[in-house]
């Protein structure tokens, strides 16, 4: 990031290519409507680029462009708030289309029924399963790229557990963590 900062245009190329997989993930993952992926990594780098000499490297990049990413996620969310009437192909094609393939190998039942488990948390919590359970952050990490704090972090992802157990039925647990 230094060196774009400094002028070099390829380097903007090697940070697009050593992110975007990741960005997207997490984007599709988070967002209400996970067709939009494309648009909000879009802006999300184009947010890089506008905001290149607001980058300080005492802060990790990755906790940069993630925060990035997030406030794109969050003003998208607000934009589609305020659209009074949702388009109907728009919908079916949400429910419709390929869902992403889980870290752990399960049947696509069970992979799909996680998915729309996850797609179904409120965003502040589904921020944190998806940064932690699928881009591998700390709750250190998190509070970071979402300006709160470790015990905040700590407190939505299980409260996201403990929503993700309920609504998958999971059995065999302890009542309490249910």
């Amino acid at each position: 990031m230094l060196v774009y900062q400094a002028g070099d245009r390829e380097a903007f190329d090697v940070l697009y290519t050593r992110y975007a997989k990741a960005i997207y993930n997490f984007l599709r993952r988070t967002a209400q409507w996970p067709d939009a992926a494309d648009d909000l990594l879009q802006k999300t780098f184009l947010n890089v680029h506008t905001g290149r000499h607001q980058y300080r490297p005492e802060a990790p990049f990755r906790h940069w462009i993630f925060t990035i990413a997030r406030n794109v996620l969050r003003d998208d969310a607000r934009q589609r708030r305020r659209r009074p009437v949702v388009d109907a192909n728009e919908f079916d094609e949400r429910f419709a289309m390929e869902k992403t393939p889980q870290p752990r190998s399960h049947s696509p039942e069970i992979s799909l029924m996680v998915s729309e488990a996850v797609s179904a948390l409120p965003l502040s919590q589904r921020e944190v399963i998806v940064l932690n359970r699928y881009q591998g952050m700390s709750y250190a990490e998190i509070g970071v790229v979402l300006g709160i704090s470790e015990n905040a972090v700590k407190q939505r992802a299980f409260q996201a557990m403990q929503k993700l157990r309920r609504s998958l039925n999971i059995v065999g647990r302890n009542p309490r963590e249910a």
